[in-house]
């Protein structure tokens, strides 16, 4: 089973890299992005990681605004504005090789019956590197929802979900997966997890 994926990533990403609106030059930086998925046959939910990795070099600083500019290997540009928490943009240099990666990883399963119901909830975590050193970050972000198994259709192979705040969806369900009626009532959990990496490369 599976819902959509809420936008905790984008507000992530935004955070940390801030593109400068007034560039219209502005380009994506180009990126390599992989996935995988982890299931049990037969079983519902999974296991679902994304990983996005951009590279690029520093070719611009202004120290005064505290923005840079990076480009990749294709010669893509985009400026950036370091967020507060950036405490060593000093010591940033062009030339400097710069690594941003990208991971979301999605949990899904159903709370086993006798396990006890949670409520929707989330935790945050940001790491910084030392003092003086070259610019580097962590943040990662996670997010808990769940809903209830309301309904499920073994003609079209859909579950209703009903979540906290009663509102509902239909989701299509792995065909795979036996759905049986000892489902329903059962707690869905899908459990998101977003981080975003930056540093600079070392040699």
């Amino acid at each position: 089973m599976s819902t959509r994926k809420p936008y905790a990533l984008l507000l992530l990403s935004a955070a940390l890299l801030s593109a400068c609106a007034s560039q219209s030059d502005e380009q994506a930086l180009s990126s390599d992005v992989s996935s995988s998925q982890v299931i049990q046959e037969g079983l519902p939910g999974g296991v679902t990681t994304e990983v996005e990795q951009i590279r690029a070099v520093v070719t611009a600083i202004d120290h005064s605004k505290r923005t840079f500019t990076l480009q990749d290997a294709q010669g893509h540009r985009r400026t950036l504005q370091a967020v507060p928490e950036m405490v060593n943009f000093p010591q940033l240099r062009v030339g400097d090789k710069v690594r941003a990666t990208v991971t979301i990883e999605r949990v899904v399963f159903l709370r086993e019956p006798d396990a006890v119901a949670t409520p929707d909830g989330g935790a945050a975590l940001l790491a910084t590197a030392p003092e003086g050193s070259k610019p580097g970050m962590l943040m990662a972000d996670t997010v808990e929802v769940t809903a209830r198994v309301m309904a499920i259709d073994t003609t079209q192979h859909t579950a209703t979900l009903v979540f906290a705040d009663g509102s509902r969806k239909l989701v299509r369900v792995r065909p795979d997966v036996v759905l049986k009626t000892e489902y329903l009532n059962r707690q869905l959990v899908i459990r998101l997890t977003s981080a975003l990496a930056i540093g600079v490369e070392t040699e």
